[in-house]
């Protein structure tokens, strides 16, 4: 099954300003933030929805955005797929892995040697198992239900 989520861009500088918002929000509908990657100036939120909450973010969101707090936002279903490392240095190794057009990658949020795939398919193609399997900083992987 696709798990819905919604990407936040937004100007590092306003994270301070915008967590405890996205913070309340989920702490109101029980979605999670499981992603969370910063990019020199611009920061990403991944929030992944569990409940029928998407009105209720869509507000706050187009309020968020009409005040220039954030840059960006969208809703995309895709398969979730959770990688472990052993150790935190794996963001230039998870950069070779073969995405397919649509798919990405983010740095989860509650774990520091841990990242998400973001998929078309709920099935890894024989090129993305032979890839995950000959990393040898891969303790583990697993598709997030």
């Amino acid at each position: 099954m696709k798990a819905s989520i919604i990407e936040v861009g937004l100007p590092t500088g306003n994270v301070p300003q915008v967590q405890p918002v996205v913070e309340a929000c989920l702490r109101e509908t029980g979605d999670v933030l499981v992603g969370r990657q910063v990019y020199d100036e611009e920061t990403l939120f991944v929030v992944r929805l569990f409940s029928d909450s998407i009105q209720y973010h869509l507000k706050i969101l187009v309020e968020a955005f009409r005040k220039k707090l954030i840059d960006s936002f969208q809703i995309v279903n895709c398969h979730l797929f959770k990688i472990v490392f052993k150790d935190e240095s794996y963001p230039g190794v998870l950069r070779g892995f073969p995405l397919h057009p649509g798919e990405s990658w983010f740095q989860a949020a509650d774990e520091a040697r841990a990242a998400y795939l973001c998929l078309l398919s709920s099935q890894l193609t024989q090129e993305q198992i032979s890839w995950l399997a000959q990393q040898k900083s891969i303790v583990r992987w697993t598709r997030e239900s």
